[in-house]
């Protein structure tokens, strides 16, 4: 039996335009609040590509969701051509967050 691979390299390659590109930050929102989930979306838009990548790339260098309270350290992995898998250790627990590029397509 075989099983279809997810590879989290599809959409626009690096330097690939249309745009305009945000941020956008994914994280748990303080254990059991609610909503489970926090999206922030940035309000620069940016139209180059490289430019947008950069911003986010320094935000899950620095950016400090709520959780963990006393971070100990983190590790940042590239998630494909517009994000970043940020892992950030805690005191007592071990916590991720989300770092990407999006383009906004439409409100319907």
């Amino acid at each position: 039996m075989t099983y279809e691979t997810y590879e989290p390299v599809a959409g626009p390659a690096a330097g690939a335009e249309p745009g305009p590109w945000r941020v956008a930050i994914e994280y748990s929102n303080k254990g059991q609040a609610k909503p489970p989930t926090i999206v922030q979306i940035g309000s620069t838009e940016f139209v180059n590509h490289a430019d947008a990548l950069a911003t986010a790339r320094r935000t899950a260098f620095e950016y400090d969701p709520p959780d963990p309270w006393s971070p100990q350290g983190r590790d940042v992995f590239r998630d494909g051509p517009n994000g970043f898998l940020v892992v950030i250790q805690g005191a007592t627990a071990t916590f991720h967050m989300s770092v990407r590029l999006v383009e906004h397509l439409g409100k319907v």
